[in-house]
């Protein structure tokens, strides 16, 4: 009797330490989004007063860690037709018009952004469970991400020869 309960005991020890330790969680996965910045992205496109018209491409990739909630951003652009001059997301619209802006690439805190010829790139990070309306930004960070999430936000870059913006992408979620 006593070596049967001691081959029942020993079995249950053993299902439980597989059962606990056999899968590690490792929290909720990371959440990509991007845009493809095109002039043809702009509401304004195909050319400025001068009637120039635009090639340049970029593009931009915000990578969320929902466990901390801080987005990590890189941005990449090029063939602009003059100097860039500003960069921004936009948010609250959808692609057929423009809206307000709502982070400055180069005047957000911990962001950086070469901006001041005809190409560039950029990179940063919020977290936008603390980022509030004055801190670099004029919506919450969470009204961002609700933007983002229903694709009501873009990226775009600014230059002198389109003041209005020469590129823009919509920001979509993987």
């Amino acid at each position: 009797m006593q070596k049967h309960a001691l081959t029942l005991t020993t079995a249950l020890c053993v299902g439980l330490a597989i059962g606990c330790g056999g899968s590690k969680s490792t929290g909720p996965s990371n959440i990509t989004y991007v845009a493809n910045l095109a002039a043809s992205n702009e509401v304004l496109a195909n050319g400025n007063s001068a009637g120039v018209v635009s090639s340049g491409t970029g593009t931009w990739t915000g990578v969320l860690n929902p466990t901390t909630n801080v987005l990590t951003w890189t941005m990449t652009f090029s063939g602009l037709t003059s100097n860039s001059s500003l960069s921004h997301i936009h948010a609250q619209a959808p692609t057929t018009s423009t809206a307000g802006v709502v982070l400055n690439f180069a005047t957000f805190p911990g962001s950086t952004i070469t901006l001041g010829g005809t190409s560039g790139s950029g990179s940063g990070s919020i977290n936008l469970a603390t980022a509030a309306p004055g801190t670099g930004l004029t919506i919450s960070g969470d009204s961002l991400l609700k933007a983002m999430n229903a694709g009501q936000a873009y990226v775009n870059v600014h230059t002198a020869n389109f003041g209005a913006g020469e590129i823009r992408g919509q920001i979509v979620k993987q």
